[in-house]
Protein backbone atom coordinates (compact mmCIF):
# COMPACT_ATOMS: atom_id res chain seq x y z
CA UNK A 1 0.00 0.00 0.00
CA UNK A 2 1.16 3.67 -1.07
CA UNK A 3 0.15 6.77 -0.18
CA UNK A 4 1.18 10.34 -1.65
CA UNK A 5 3.88 11.89 0.96
CA UNK A 6 6.46 13.43 -0.93
CA UNK A 7 9.63 15.31 0.35
CA UNK A 8 8.04 17.97 -1.79
CA UNK A 9 4.32 17.27 -0.03
CA UNK A 10 6.18 17.45 3.63
CA UNK A 11 7.73 20.66 2.76
CA UNK A 12 4.78 22.38 1.23
CA UNK A 13 3.03 22.07 4.11
CA UNK A 14 5.51 23.20 6.67
CA UNK A 15 4.95 26.21 4.35
CA UNK A 16 1.38 26.51 4.80
CA UNK A 17 0.91 25.71 8.43
CA UNK A 18 4.38 28.17 9.67
CA UNK A 19 2.16 31.33 10.19
CA UNK A 20 0.22 29.47 12.94
CA UNK A 21 2.82 26.94 14.90
CA UNK A 22 5.91 27.07 16.76
CA UNK A 23 9.54 25.71 15.58
CA UNK A 24 10.33 23.74 18.87
CA UNK A 25 13.09 23.45 20.46
CA UNK A 26 15.66 20.61 20.45
CA UNK A 27 17.89 20.65 22.85
CA UNK A 28 20.56 18.24 25.04
CA UNK A 29 19.51 17.36 28.58
CA UNK A 30 21.29 18.76 31.15
CA UNK A 31 24.45 16.97 32.37
CA UNK A 32 22.97 16.03 35.62
CA UNK A 33 23.41 13.28 38.09
CA UNK A 34 25.04 11.27 36.10
CA UNK A 35 23.48 12.09 32.97
CA UNK A 36 22.29 8.55 31.88
CA UNK A 37 21.12 9.33 28.56
CA UNK A 38 24.32 10.49 26.97
CA UNK A 39 23.97 12.31 23.69
CA UNK A 40 20.66 12.95 23.58
CA UNK A 41 18.36 15.48 22.18
CA UNK A 42 14.70 16.85 23.63
CA UNK A 43 12.33 18.04 20.80
CA UNK A 44 10.04 19.84 22.93
CA UNK A 45 7.08 19.15 20.66
CA UNK A 46 4.82 20.10 24.29
CA UNK A 47 6.08 23.73 23.78
CA UNK A 48 3.83 23.96 20.62
CA UNK A 49 0.92 25.41 20.59
CA UNK A 50 -1.75 23.79 21.52
CA UNK A 51 0.52 21.72 24.13
CA UNK A 52 1.31 19.06 21.75
CA UNK A 53 2.35 17.99 17.83
CA UNK A 54 -1.08 17.86 16.72
CA UNK A 55 -1.73 21.16 15.82
CA UNK A 56 0.59 20.69 13.09
CA UNK A 57 -1.62 18.41 11.35
CA UNK A 58 -5.21 20.11 12.26
CA UNK A 59 -3.78 23.49 10.95
CA UNK A 60 -2.55 21.38 7.57
CA UNK A 61 -5.92 20.21 7.36
CA UNK A 62 -7.72 23.34 8.08
CA UNK A 63 -5.95 25.65 6.09
CA UNK A 64 -6.82 23.63 2.97
CA UNK A 65 -11.05 23.48 2.99
CA UNK A 66 -13.17 25.68 0.91
CA UNK A 67 -15.78 28.22 2.03
CA UNK A 68 -18.58 26.10 2.71
CA UNK A 69 -16.49 23.46 4.50
CA UNK A 70 -15.33 26.35 6.57
CA UNK A 71 -18.91 27.65 7.35
CA UNK A 72 -20.01 24.41 8.32
CA UNK A 73 -17.28 23.94 10.43
CA UNK A 74 -15.19 20.77 11.47
CA UNK A 75 -15.73 18.18 13.80
CA UNK A 76 -13.70 15.42 15.41
CA UNK A 77 -12.68 12.59 17.99
CA UNK A 78 -9.23 12.81 20.49
CA UNK A 79 -8.35 11.42 23.38
CA UNK A 80 -7.32 14.83 24.43
CA UNK A 81 -4.90 16.28 22.00
CA UNK A 82 -5.82 16.89 19.01
CA UNK A 83 -9.30 17.68 20.42
CA UNK A 84 -7.03 20.53 21.82
CA UNK A 85 -5.54 21.47 18.73
CA UNK A 86 -8.87 21.59 16.58
CA UNK A 87 -10.62 24.07 19.41
CA UNK A 88 -7.17 25.97 19.30
CA UNK A 89 -6.73 26.20 15.15
CA UNK A 90 -10.46 26.72 14.99
CA UNK A 91 -10.79 29.65 17.10
CA UNK A 92 -7.53 31.30 15.37
CA UNK A 93 -9.48 30.57 11.89
CA UNK A 94 -12.83 31.42 13.22
CA UNK A 95 -14.49 27.79 12.43
CA UNK A 96 -17.55 26.14 14.39
CA UNK A 97 -15.47 23.25 15.76
CA UNK A 98 -17.23 19.75 17.56
CA UNK A 99 -14.75 17.57 19.53
CA UNK A 100 -16.04 13.62 21.17
CA UNK A 101 -14.57 12.81 24.11
CA UNK A 102 -14.17 9.09 25.42
CA UNK A 103 -16.43 9.76 29.05
CA UNK A 104 -13.08 8.52 30.62
CA UNK A 105 -11.54 12.18 29.53
CA UNK A 106 -10.67 13.94 32.49
CA UNK A 107 -11.74 17.20 33.63
CA UNK A 108 -8.60 19.23 32.20
CA UNK A 109 -8.92 17.50 28.92
CA UNK A 110 -12.08 19.00 28.73
CA UNK A 111 -11.64 22.64 30.35
CA UNK A 112 -8.34 22.58 27.93
CA UNK A 113 -10.96 22.24 24.84
CA UNK A 114 -13.93 24.12 26.17
CA UNK A 115 -11.37 27.22 26.50
CA UNK A 116 -10.93 27.56 22.93
CA UNK A 117 -14.91 27.90 21.87
CA UNK A 118 -15.58 24.36 20.80
CA UNK A 119 -18.48 22.35 21.18
CA UNK A 120 -17.97 18.79 23.53
CA UNK A 121 -19.50 15.47 23.71
CA UNK A 122 -18.63 12.70 25.49
CA UNK A 123 -19.39 9.22 24.20
CA UNK A 124 -17.98 5.87 24.65
CA UNK A 125 -15.57 4.72 27.25
CA UNK A 126 -12.62 5.19 24.43
CA UNK A 127 -11.53 7.09 21.75
CA UNK A 128 -12.76 4.27 18.85
CA UNK A 129 -16.24 4.71 20.73
CA UNK A 130 -15.93 8.51 20.58
CA UNK A 131 -15.06 8.18 16.80
CA UNK A 132 -17.51 6.06 15.89
CA UNK A 133 -19.63 8.65 16.97
CA UNK A 134 -18.40 11.62 15.50
CA UNK A 135 -18.19 9.95 12.15
CA UNK A 136 -22.17 9.42 12.02
CA UNK A 137 -22.36 13.10 13.54
CA UNK A 138 -20.00 14.18 10.44
CA UNK A 139 -21.98 12.73 7.93
CA UNK A 140 -25.54 13.36 9.33
CA UNK A 141 -25.05 17.01 8.99
CA UNK A 142 -21.82 17.34 6.25
CA UNK A 143 -19.38 18.77 8.86
CA UNK A 144 -16.08 17.94 7.20
CA UNK A 145 -14.14 15.73 9.90
CA UNK A 146 -10.51 15.65 10.80
CA UNK A 147 -8.73 12.45 11.36
CA UNK A 148 -5.85 12.50 14.47
CA UNK A 149 -3.90 9.97 12.43
CA UNK A 150 -5.53 8.44 9.31
CA UNK A 151 -5.15 11.27 6.59
CA UNK A 152 -2.55 12.34 4.32
CA UNK A 153 -3.21 16.27 5.50
CA UNK A 154 -2.84 15.00 8.99
CA UNK A 155 0.72 12.83 8.18
CA UNK A 156 1.68 15.61 6.11
CA UNK A 157 1.57 18.52 8.92
CA UNK A 158 3.23 15.88 11.07
CA UNK A 159 5.78 15.01 9.11
CA UNK A 160 6.79 19.03 9.12
CA UNK A 161 8.60 17.84 12.50
CA UNK A 162 11.00 15.31 10.81
CA UNK A 163 11.93 18.30 8.63
CA UNK A 164 13.21 20.73 11.43
CA UNK A 165 14.80 17.56 12.92
CA UNK A 166 17.30 16.89 9.88
CA UNK A 167 17.73 20.74 9.41
CA UNK A 168 18.20 21.62 13.24
CA UNK A 169 20.34 18.50 13.47
CA UNK A 170 21.95 17.23 10.05
CA UNK A 171 23.90 14.62 11.98
CA UNK A 172 20.47 12.83 13.12
CA UNK A 173 21.06 9.31 13.39
CA UNK A 174 18.20 8.15 15.47
CA UNK A 175 14.68 9.41 16.44
CA UNK A 176 12.41 7.94 19.46
CA UNK A 177 8.78 8.94 18.80
CA UNK A 178 5.83 7.58 20.89
CA UNK A 179 2.93 5.39 18.97
CA UNK A 180 -1.03 6.02 19.71
CA UNK A 181 -2.26 6.06 16.03
CA UNK A 182 0.75 6.44 14.19
CA UNK A 183 0.04 9.72 12.71
CA UNK A 184 3.20 11.26 14.71
CA UNK A 185 5.99 8.79 13.92
CA UNK A 186 4.82 7.49 10.74
CA UNK A 187 4.69 11.09 8.93
CA UNK A 188 7.84 12.30 10.79
CA UNK A 189 9.48 9.10 9.62
CA UNK A 190 8.47 9.44 6.23
CA UNK A 191 10.06 12.90 6.15
CA UNK A 192 12.95 11.72 7.72
CA UNK A 193 13.80 8.65 5.87
CA UNK A 194 12.79 9.86 2.20
CA UNK A 195 16.11 12.09 2.78
CA UNK A 196 18.17 10.19 5.15
CA UNK A 197 16.89 6.35 4.59
CA UNK A 198 19.70 5.08 7.42
CA UNK A 199 18.31 7.19 10.40
CA UNK A 200 17.33 4.54 12.86
CA UNK A 201 13.68 4.77 13.92
CA UNK A 202 12.20 3.68 17.04
CA UNK A 203 8.84 3.78 18.29
CA UNK A 204 6.91 3.62 21.99
CA UNK A 205 4.17 1.85 22.88
CA UNK A 206 2.72 1.79 26.66
CA UNK A 207 2.80 -1.81 27.69
CA UNK A 208 -1.21 -1.37 28.09
CA UNK A 209 -2.09 0.03 24.97
CA UNK A 210 0.49 -1.89 22.00
CA UNK A 211 -1.83 -0.85 18.99
CA UNK A 212 0.81 -0.81 16.60
CA UNK A 213 2.84 -3.64 18.21
CA UNK A 214 0.07 -6.15 17.56
CA UNK A 215 -0.72 -4.94 13.88
CA UNK A 216 3.14 -5.22 12.77
CA UNK A 217 3.26 -8.69 14.34
CA UNK A 218 0.30 -9.91 12.79
CA UNK A 219 1.02 -8.32 9.26
CA UNK A 220 -2.78 -6.72 9.69
CA UNK A 221 -4.57 -4.43 11.56
CA UNK A 222 -5.57 -6.33 14.63
CA UNK A 223 -7.89 -4.17 17.01
CA UNK A 224 -7.19 -4.60 20.78
CA UNK A 225 -10.29 -5.70 22.60
CA UNK A 226 -9.38 -2.99 25.26
CA UNK A 227 -6.60 -0.31 25.96
CA UNK A 228 -5.32 0.47 30.01
CA UNK A 229 -2.89 2.76 30.20
CA UNK A 230 -2.27 6.31 32.04
CA UNK A 231 -1.00 7.62 28.60
CA UNK A 232 -4.42 7.97 27.35
CA UNK A 233 -3.37 10.14 24.16
CA UNK A 234 -1.64 6.99 23.20
CA UNK A 235 -4.42 4.36 23.36
CA UNK A 236 -6.63 3.80 20.51
CA UNK A 237 -7.56 0.62 20.08
CA UNK A 238 -6.66 0.28 16.62
CA UNK A 239 -4.28 1.92 14.14
CA UNK A 240 -5.39 2.01 10.64
CA UNK A 241 -4.58 0.11 7.31
CA UNK A 242 -2.39 3.73 6.43
CA UNK A 243 -0.34 3.71 9.22
CA UNK A 244 0.21 0.41 9.98
CA UNK A 245 1.58 0.27 6.15
CA UNK A 246 3.72 3.29 6.81
CA UNK A 247 5.05 1.95 10.00
CA UNK A 248 6.10 -1.31 7.98
CA UNK A 249 7.94 0.61 5.88
CA UNK A 250 9.88 3.42 7.63
CA UNK A 251 9.79 2.10 11.93
CA UNK A 252 12.92 0.20 12.80
CA UNK A 253 11.08 -0.96 15.94
CA UNK A 254 9.13 -0.58 18.86
CA UNK A 255 9.46 -1.38 22.28
CA UNK A 256 6.82 -1.07 24.95
CA UNK A 257 6.90 0.45 28.46
CA UNK A 258 5.50 0.01 31.78
CA UNK A 259 3.41 2.81 33.44
CA UNK A 260 5.82 3.11 36.67
CA UNK A 261 8.50 4.17 34.05
CA UNK A 262 5.62 6.32 32.68
CA UNK A 263 5.77 7.91 35.98
CA UNK A 264 9.55 8.27 36.35
CA UNK A 265 10.19 9.46 33.44
CA UNK A 266 7.87 12.41 34.39
CA UNK A 267 9.70 12.99 37.03
CA UNK A 268 12.74 13.06 35.35
CA UNK A 269 11.74 15.54 32.84
CA UNK A 270 10.54 18.06 35.74
CA UNK A 271 13.72 17.36 38.12
CA UNK A 272 16.28 17.50 35.18
CA UNK A 273 14.93 19.90 32.41
CA UNK A 274 12.01 21.68 34.22
CA UNK A 275 10.19 20.61 31.90
CA UNK A 276 5.91 19.86 33.02
CA UNK A 277 4.85 17.01 30.61
CA UNK A 278 1.93 14.52 30.40
CA UNK A 279 2.61 10.55 30.25
CA UNK A 280 2.34 10.06 26.79
CA UNK A 281 5.07 13.08 25.96
CA UNK A 282 7.32 11.35 28.57
CA UNK A 283 7.31 7.86 26.72
CA UNK A 284 10.24 8.21 24.99
CA UNK A 285 11.79 8.78 28.37
CA UNK A 286 10.17 5.80 30.07
CA UNK A 287 12.31 3.74 26.92
CA UNK A 288 15.30 5.00 27.69
CA UNK A 289 14.72 4.68 31.86
CA UNK A 290 13.49 0.70 31.37
CA UNK A 291 16.54 0.10 28.73
CA UNK A 292 14.01 -0.79 26.14
CA UNK A 293 15.03 1.57 23.56
CA UNK A 294 19.05 0.57 22.93
CA UNK A 295 21.28 3.77 22.02
CA UNK A 296 24.29 3.09 23.00
CA UNK A 297 25.38 2.98 19.26
CA UNK A 298 24.11 5.81 17.72
CA UNK A 299 25.95 9.68 18.14
CA UNK A 300 22.98 11.94 17.82
CA UNK A 301 19.57 10.46 18.85
CA UNK A 302 16.52 12.44 19.13
CA UNK A 303 13.87 11.78 21.61
CA UNK A 304 10.36 13.64 20.75
CA UNK A 305 8.73 14.77 23.84
CA UNK A 306 5.47 14.85 21.81
CA UNK A 307 3.07 16.45 24.59
CA UNK A 308 2.86 18.74 27.43
CA UNK A 309 -1.05 18.75 28.45
CA UNK A 310 -0.43 17.55 32.21
CA UNK A 311 -3.32 18.71 34.81
CA UNK A 312 -1.90 21.84 36.49
CA UNK A 313 -3.44 20.64 39.82
CA UNK A 314 -0.98 17.39 40.05
CA UNK A 315 1.78 20.31 40.59
CA UNK A 316 0.04 23.21 42.36
CA UNK A 317 -2.37 21.04 44.34
CA UNK A 318 -0.03 21.11 47.67
CA UNK A 319 0.68 24.32 47.15
CA UNK A 320 -2.68 25.74 46.79
CA UNK A 321 -3.49 23.16 50.30
CA UNK A 322 -0.73 25.24 51.92
CA UNK A 323 -2.27 28.52 51.94
CA UNK A 324 -5.74 27.39 52.88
Amino acid sequence: MRFDLSSEGFVAARQRIAPYVRRTPLLPPPRLHGDPFPRVHLKLENLQVGGSFKARGVFNHLLQLHEEQRKRGVITASGGNHGVALAYAAHCLNLPAIVYLPTRASDDRVTRIATWGAQIFKHGRDWDDANFRALEHAEQENIYYVHPFDAEATLAGQGTLGLELLEDLPELDCALIAIGGGGLICGAAAAIKQRRPHVHVIGVEPVGAPSMTVSVNEGRVKPLQETRTIADTLAPRSVSERTLALAQRYIDEIVLVEEAKLIEAMRWLWRECNQLVEPAGAAVIAALLQNEAMIAQFKQPVAVICGGNAAAESVFGNYQNAIR
